[in-house]
């Protein structure tokens, strides 16, 4: 997969309530690692988590300060209860990787968003996940904006979906972003077509971060479950 310029990866990742039908919160954890092996799926259910999502992670942009090291892989879980409050749940969920070395982790409030049934395959799509730190500077004007540019560009061929919604409460290995999305393309040549179709999208998804966000990171990846 090549990587992107800025500019594209800045138009990719914008997340909006009006998304679709959303589950019940849950318990999540979102893992970024790097150098890892194998996943130790006995550790996961011995957390009493489940995977909804791992994969690899190929690239990542953004602004953010001190910048993050480039993980490699994630992982999205869903828990039955906190593993970050813990030491012992955290040193588990830390190596769940064998030979890898924890980048960051981050749990909170898990909102699941309805796929439709017409989309590809998970090991097809082109994955996006975002961190975002907001400055709260306008909340009303960023709901709106969030709001707005989710509905244009819906009616764009090709627009992203939003897979699953982490409102952060507890981090460790950076500082505690206000939430992680989860966002896909229904394979990275549509992905790749949709941002260099729609240049009035990405120019104002970059207004957007630059209005209402401190900083942000934007890690682009493929899944393999």
């Amino acid at each position: 997969m090549k990587k992107m310029k800025m500019m594209i990866a800045l138009g990719a990742t914008i997340f909006w309530a009006g998304a679709g039908a959303a589950t019940a919160q849950q318990i999540g954890v979102v893992g970024l690692y790097q150098n890892g092996q194998s996943l130790n799926n006995t550790a996961i259910s011995d957390l009493g988590c489940v995977v909804q999502r791992n994969g690899a992670i190929v690239a990542m942009q953004g602004m953010l300060s001190p910048s993050l090291t480039q993980p490699d892989q994630f992982i999205v879980l869903a828990c039955e209860q906190s593993v970050l409050e813990n030491s012992e749940r955290r040193a588990v969920l830390a190596g769940l990787f064998a030979g890898g070395e924890p980048i960051a982790l981050f749990e909170g409030a898990l909102t699941d968003f309805e796929v439709p049934a017409t989309t590809p395959d998970v090991a097809e799509r082109q994955y996006i996940l975002k961190l975002g730190y907001y400055n709260n500077i306008d909340i009303d004007a960023r709901n709106a904006g969030l709001t707005a540019l989710g509905a244009k560009a819906s009616q764009r061929e090709g627009h992203w979906g939003n897979e699953s919604f982490l409102q952060v409460h507890r981090a460790s290995g950076i500082a505690t972003p206000d939430e992680v999305v989860i966002l896909y393309y229904e394979t990275a040549e549509i992905g790749d077509k949709f941002r260099d179709s729609n240049p009035d999208i990405l120019e104002e998804v970059t207004a957007f971060n630059a209005a209402h966000l401190n900083g942000f990171v934007y890690l682009i990846g493929a899944a393999s479950e």
